[in-house]
This record gives structure tokens, C-alpha cells and sequence, in this order.
């Protein structure tokens, strides 16, 4: 194992490094030797890892097994993303106000807030993403009209309590959200990947066409949300084996509520998160209302987290 880490200790770095934290890991090399130690610098080509005698060593990426290599590229990918608050693609969207993105730079029209405190959190911070219902689809929307659970997570009220990152994309007239499914992926895989979002807390809210849109996102990416809140959507049993998304479902008279309750029964039966609360005096122009207004819903949201 010595002369294996002393052969490469002599090989430098090409480019400039950035400094990571004092976690001890055992590193592998790619013909199966080891060494204990913290990840003190890394770039695309080399690792510097320190023994906990004092000594580094200077180790080539390719050197390594491919479980270290995979390490290595995720945290540059996080340090990469922990920058995007101050100089990457959302950086000047990040501004304590709704701000409006045209679809031509993302391939569909949505609106964005976040707090520029975000840039304090010392954590990665949660993705809201909220699709709204058929009476809202456009090609043109005024900056800062969104529905009422997007707006009110926002208020400071709640966000305060909830900082997170806001995203409520529009559907174009004379289509449904199911048509842009691999856009709103894109989306959010563009802003999680350009932001310090914590991939574990990524939630999805819909009311009526919006909650079936969100429904078939879950279908799509069954084990990537951590939880969905559905305002008289369409639930099917077919998610109680698919997916472990957390759901919380709230329908009105006018809706399937018998339906709806037995698929968050039998969802709960398996072993998995969800609640159902049915409204029988409810229309459905009314229950995105309730929804938003139930108490503790943002709290039972923010709270729930992706299973591995």
C-alpha cells in the first residue's frame, strides 16, 4: 500500500483547486489499495487527501476507484451549484420578488422567487414547484400572478419559516401539463442543478390540471420527489405500488372523494406517507383555497424528505 500512495504523491495539480471539509474516508485505489483520510483540495484532474499523521498526498483522479471518483465529482458538482446564488444562470433571479423567465430561455414561460437571504443559509435549501390549473394556461402572464399556494408559501408569513426556491412554470393555451413533461423535468433539473437545492427536498403542488400534471411527473420520476400536494387532481391506485412519494390529497364534492380516499388508505396500508382531506360542500373552483389555507400543510411539506 506505501509505495502504490508514495508514486503518486509527486503528481501536482494543473488548475486551480478548491478546499473541501475535514471528513475522514477511506480511499480506494483503482487496483484496490487504501488510505484514511480528509479531502483537503480537489480539481477535474487530482485529489489532495490528508493522512492523519499531517502528511498529503497528491493522487490522481484516474488512480482512484470509481466510487472516489463519483465522490470527488459530486462535491465539485456542489460547490459548483453553492456559487449559483451569486454568479450562475438564476443568480439575478434570486431577488425577494417574483421575476418572470420567457420560454424561449427554458423552453416554457415560468415565474421564480427567492429571497436573496438564501445566500446565507449554511444548508442547501428546498425546490417548490406548483402547477396551476386549466383556467390559467397562457402565453402571457402579469409578473407575480400565481396561484394562491405559490403566493402564499411566498408571503412572509411562511417563508420566513420555509425559505425555499419558488418555480411556477405556465402551460400554454390548448395543451395540458402532461404535453410538457420532459420540459418542467429539464426545468427543475437545470435549477437543481445550478443552485444549492437539496435534491432530497424537492416538492411538487397542482390544483386540478396542475395536480394530474403533477401526478404524471411522479409516475415519470416515481422515487425524486420528496412530496406532492394534489388540490382535486386525479389519484390512482397505481401509485400505491409505483412510487413513495409523500402525498397529501385534498378534493372537493365535485370530485372522486371516495376514490381519493381509497388510494391514500391503501397508500398508507403499504407503509407510506399520505393524508386525505375531503370537502363534500366544496366546489372545485374553491378547494386550491382550502388547500393552501389548511393549517400545517406547508409544515407537513417542508418536513417530509426522499427516501433512498
Amino acid at each position: 500500500m506505501k509505495s502504490f500512495w508514495i508514486a503518486i504523491s509527486i503528481v501536482g495539480f494543473v488548475s486551480v483547486s478548491v478546499c473541501f471539509g475535514t471528513e475522514v474516508r477511506t480511499w480506494t485505489s483503482n487496483d484496490g489499495r487504501t488510505l484514511e483520510g480528509t479531502l483537503e483540495k480537489a480539481d477535474h484532474e487530482s485529489v489532495s487527501v490528508r493522512r492523519s499523521d499531517g502528511r498529503t498526498f497528491p493522487i490522481p483522479i484516474a488512480s482512484l476507484s470509481a466510487e472516489d471518483q463519483e465522490f470527488v465529482a459530486q462535491h465539485l458538482a456542489d460547490l459548483a451549484r453553492a456559487k449559483g446564488l451569486e454568479s450562475g444562470p438564476f443568480a439575478d433571479k434570486v431577488v425577494d420578488e417574483w421575476v418572470q423567465v420567457p420560454a424561449s430561455e427554458y423552453g416554457i414561460l415560468f415565474q421564480v422567487f427567492g429571497s436573496r437571504k438564501l445566500q446565507r443559509l449554511k444548508e442547501p435549501f428546498p425546490l417548490f414547484v406548483h402547477l396551476h390549473g386549466a383556467g390559467s394556461r397562457a402565453t402571457e402572464v402579469e409578473t407575480g400572478k400565481v396561484e394562491i399556494a405559490a403566493k402564499r408559501l411566498a408571503s412572509e408569513e411562511f417563508y420566513q419559516d420555509h425559505p425555499c426556491l419558488i418555480l411556477v412554470p405556465t402551460c400554454p393555451p390548448d395543451t395540458y401539463w402532461g404535453d410538457h413533461a420532459e420540459a418542467l423535468e429539464k426545468l427543475i433539473d437545470t435549477v437543481a442543478g445550478s443552485l444549492p437545492i437539496d435534491r432530497k427536498r424537492i416538492y411538487l403542488s397542482g390544483y386540478s390540471m396542475g395536480a394530474r400534471g403533477i401526478g404524471t411527473l411522479i409516475e415519470r420520476r416515481p422515487h425524486f420527489y420528496a412530496a406532492a400536494l394534489f388540490a382535486d387532481g386525479e389519484a390512482k391506485q397505481s401509485w400505491v405500488d409505483l412510487t413513495d412519494t409523500a402525498l397529501w390529497m385534498t378534493f372537493s364534492g365535485e370530485r372522486n372523494l371516495a376514490g381519493a380516499q381509497a388510494v391514500a388508505e391503501a397508500y398508507q396500508a403499504a407503509g407510506k406517507v399520505a393524508h386525505f382531506d375531503g370537502f363534500p360542500d366544496h366546489t372545485h373552483n374553491q378547494i386550491h383555497w382550502t388547500l393552501a389555507k389548511t393549517e400545517g400543510v406547508y409544515e407537513w411539506c417542508f418536513s417530509q424528505v426522499r427516501r433512498e
